[in-house]
């Protein structure tokens, strides 16, 4: 740092090794957490207070010494809490965010984290006043990561008033860089670069906490989390299109020059004729199933098939040999409807009912599309899409096409599929977000 006073460099020197002591503390008792900490950059900066960013804190030397001489587990506890933010990428923020719900939502998230861990050179005076919070919210959360905090802030069930009380309780360092990035001539690594860089390194560290430390509680919860194989449903659902020839003039490949002079110089004989088949993708014969057991809630069922219905309806997918059968199911077959068109299509989603709400069972419907292929009255079956939260009973053996479960579950435990089936696991924000 530049034009600085004697003091003040007394107080980066002194800073630092400060700094170097938490860092040995944390890497010590928290062996897991040494490469996020090796990788972790603290720069002094005199305009800042304690400031994270993707993968370093900007701070400054005189508010690291106050908070050392308040409190010396202060200083490794702050500086595990950015860290902690950088391995759930927490500064990697959507649009339309709500920036206090989600400072708070993630601090919260952290804390909780940090707490979990029960490690006697973490605790300070802020978890004693976190307690009663975190179990409230876990009484109606269950497990503590930053979205499902944030979908619930953001619901109204929290107070303004008290949404502030708890931002000074469960603060740990400051967002604004999340906001509005770092001083240029601080970051010399590219906002990609950071990235991989921290996603690698939090699944690295779930692993070696799956493998060789058990279970810590909420740290392998959020990063169980964060490190979740996310999908793009729509583009999955794409994925179930077969390529099929359909009678139309392929534009891309007809050259109208050759045709049109073909026609002046020969009269009515073209020079080339148009290409009539085009390869596009079309449905043929496709189910989507919808588990209606009392499990799975009727809003999200609703959106759900909604979103498929739009997909398929804007890629146009229906052809002239259509057979679309969209089943509701829970330990029965409660419903079928049959769609051949985007009319049907249409016309079934404007008087859609949820029916059942009874047990789980996915053995009718492959015993039900059995029978229609038995029937042939499915020829052409591109596969089976199955929405359901996946706590029912299986078929024992593969049905003989492909298969796909949308698994609906704000669990972070993995959900178990037989092996000749797919899945896609997608929680309640997401399926609201289509």
């Amino acid at each position: 740092m530049d034009n600085l006073t004697e003091r003040d460099k007394q107080a980066e020197e002194l800073s630092r090794e400060i700094l170097v002591l938490a860092r040995n503390t944390i890497i010590v008792n928290l062996r897991f957490m040494d490469r996020a900490v090796g990788n972790f950059r603290c720069i002094p900066n005199m305009n800042y207070g304690f400031a994270g960013g993707s993968g370093y804190v900007i701070y400054s030397p005189w508010t690291l010494i106050m908070s050392y001489k308040q409190d010396q587990n202060l200083v490794a506890r702050n500086l595990l809490h950015s860290v902690l933010h950088s391995v759930f990428r927490h500064n990697y923020i959507g649009r339309g965010i709500d920036r206090m719900m989600w400072d708070l939502a993630t601090d919260i998230a952290v804390e909780d984290s940090i707490n979990g861990l029960g490690r006697g050179f973490l605790e300070t005076k802020r978890q004693k006043d976190q307690a009663e919070v975190t179990a409230m919210l876990r009484e109606r959360l269950t497990h503590l990561t930053a979205e499902r905090i944030y979908s619930y802030l953001c619901s109204g069930s929290v107070s303004m008033t008290k949404c502030y009380e708890w931002s000074e309780i469960f603060a740990g360092d400051q967002h604004d860089l999340w906001y509005g990035g770092g001083p240029s001539d601080q970051v010399i690594t590219s906002e990609i670069d950071l990235r991989e860089l921290w996603e690698d390194i939090s699944r690295r560290m779930q692993t070696e906490l799956e493998l060789f430390s058990g279970d810590t509680g909420a740290l392998t919860q959020n990063l169980k989390s964060v490190n979740r194989v996310r999908y793009n449903y729509t583009e999955f659902l794409k994925r179930f299109g077969i390529h099929s020839e359909t009678i139309r003039l392929s534009e891309e490949e007809f050259d109208n020059n050759y045709y049109t002079y073909g026609i002046d110089l020969y009269g009515n004989i073209p020079l080339i004729e148009p290409l009539e088949y085009k390869d596009q993708k079309n449905i043929r014969d496709f189910v989507i199933a919808i588990d209606t057991s009392g499990s799975v809630k009727g809003e999200v069922v609703q959106k759900f098939v909604q979103h498929t219905h739009d997909i398929l309806a804007g890629q146009n997918v229906f052809d002239t040999h259509t057979n679309l059968y969209i089943i509701q199911c829970d330990d029965e077959i409660r419903d079928v409807a049959v769609i051949k068109s985007d009319s049907d299509f249409d016309s079934y989603f404007s008087t859609r009912e949820i029916k059942g709400l009874g047990r789980t069972d996915f053995r009718p419907v492959f015993d039900y599309v059995g029978k229609l292929l038995e029937e042939r009255k499915l020829t052409d079956l591109r596969g089976l899409l199955y929405f359901t939260d996946g706590q029912g009973r299986f078929p024992e053996k593969y049905p003989g096409y492909d298969t796909a479960f949308i698994i609906h579950s704000d669990s972070i435990n993995d959900v178990w599929v037989p092996d000749w089936a797919m899945k896609v696991e997608m929680q309640t924000e997401e399926i609201m977000k289509l």
